[in-house]
């Protein structure tokens, strides 16, 4: 009887592993462009008028309109986010005062939250638009 050798499992192809770590570095190129592109965005903190506040995700509707209210400014509406609002605040330092109540950042004149709805989409805007006329 000749003994033959154990069969070895089988090795998985070097593509998948490549594609993986592949995958894996754009995703991290991507993530600090992407941190970076935001970063530089972000208004400061002498800044008043309309704009995006982003809050911790999680952070639930009544505590990001409590610090909107407290920090002298008003919520106008949420987004398809959950934890980014459009608000409003007249006075200028509002988005100081609102990192002062938790908010992660401010973003001024971003499209966000366009409500799609079958083959129309509604602009964040819908009043500038509505004042445009066509010639």
């Amino acid at each position: 009887m000749s003994e033959s050798p154990a069969p070895s499992p089988p090795a998985l192809p070097i593509g998948h592993g490549l594609a993986a770590a592949l995958l894996g570095g754009i995703l991290l190129v991507w993530g600090g462009l992407m941190g970076l592109s935001l970063q530089r965005a972000a208004l400061p903190d002498s800044t008043g008028g309309m704009m995006l506040a982003v809050f911790s995700p999680g952070t639930n509707d009544a505590d990001a309109m409590a610090a909107m209210v407290r920090a002298g400014g008003e919520p106008v509406r949420s987004t398809w986010l959950g934890f980014a609002w459009v608000a409003r605040g007249v006075e200028p330092g509002f988005v100081g005062r609102l990192k002062a109540e938790g908010a992660l950042a401010a973003f001024g004149e971003l499209p966000v939250g366009p409500t799609l709805g079958g083959c129309t989409a509604t602009p964040v805007d819908a009043a500038k638009i509505a004042a445009t006329r066509l010639q």
